[in-house]
């Protein structure tokens, strides 16, 4: 049996070549590769390789080969018959056989072209890889969504909060209190938004609503005072302030950015300037 040595040789510059390439699909059978005595030929794999020569041919010195940048350049030093190389390519492992020969160049015949090596398998793609390749499926994000989001986060135990791809907090755009009813709940109610969220083209902001008056309030979508295109509110009535039910949280949802939707507002100072208002014009 003939044992094969491996050997590679790194060079720093390669010469490139005007030639034409001639293209070789290799099936797992030997590869006949023509050279001319005196005349070097570029064999290009399309990775790092390793030659692997017997100890016969090293002795002789029949040829020289040179690796370099996925490519061997054979040099023959004599016209020769069949000799078989063995190239290891390095990124997977594959193993290509050739069978070099050598003859003298004729008077007038031209020089050999380059050959390229193409196995099979580099035109194959794995189910991984074209999984990997494929766009990522992403999730159309709703209002109800994005509702059902931030109320588990609000009222759901730790353990069941996961993050769901598409929707992520947003800083709110207002501190303190914000002015969100008209209506018999103005002035009993004071609302602060605790928490934001976007996702889906949509901003949601949570807001905490709690009785300052002595009364049970009921709660209606059509005294809601903001720009808006989805309102859940939690509870519907508020019991009276200093019980138990005497605040919830309301969700509202607007396609435009959260300082575009929530204003500043001070409960007293709204209260005063419309008492200023109700003064002047008796």
């Amino acid at each position: 049996m003939r044992k094969f040595i491996i050997t590679s040789v790194a060079f720093l510059c390669v010469a490139t070549s005007s030639w034409a390439e001639q293209i070789i699909h290799y099936d797992n059978l030997p590869v006949t590769i023509e050279l001319h005595n005196g005349e070097e030929r570029s064999i290009q794999f399309g990775s790092h390789v390793q030659v692997g020569i017997t100890k016969g041919q090293q002795v002789k010195k029949l040829f020289r080969a040179q690796s370099a940048q996925g490519a061997v350049h054979f040099l023959p030093y004599e016209a020769f018959d069949k000799q078989r190389v063995q190239i290891r390519r390095m990124d997977d492992g594959k193993v290509i056989l050739l069978d070099l020969i050598a003859t003298d160049k004729a008077d007038g015949e031209k020089s050999l072209e380059d050959v390229r090596i193409v196995l099979a398998s580099d035109n194959v793609v794995s189910e991984d890889d074209a999984a990997a390749s494929m766009p990522e499926k992403v999730e159309l994000i709703t209002p109800i969504d994005l509702t059902r989001y931030a109320a588990q986060r609000l009222y759901g135990p730790t353990r069941l909060h996961h993050d769901q791809a598409g929707i992520s907090e947003t800083p709110l755009a207002v501190k303190g209190a914000v002015r969100i009813f008209k209506g018999p709940a103005r002035y009993k109610t004071l609302s602060k938004p605790v928490v934001a969220y976007q996702g889906g083209g949509y901003y949601l902001a949570a807001l905490y609503i709690r009785n300052v008056s002595d009364e049970t309030v009921q709660l209606d979508y059509l005294d809601l005072n903001l720009p808006f295109s989805h309102a859940t509110l939690q509870h519907h009535s508020l019991e009276p302030q200093g019980t138990p039910g005497d605040s919830t949280v309301l969700y509202l949802i607007s396609e435009r950015s959260l300082k575009e939707t929530l204003y500043p507002w001070t409960y007293y100072q709204d209260l005063k300037r419309e008492t200023q208002a109700s003064v002047a014009d008796s």
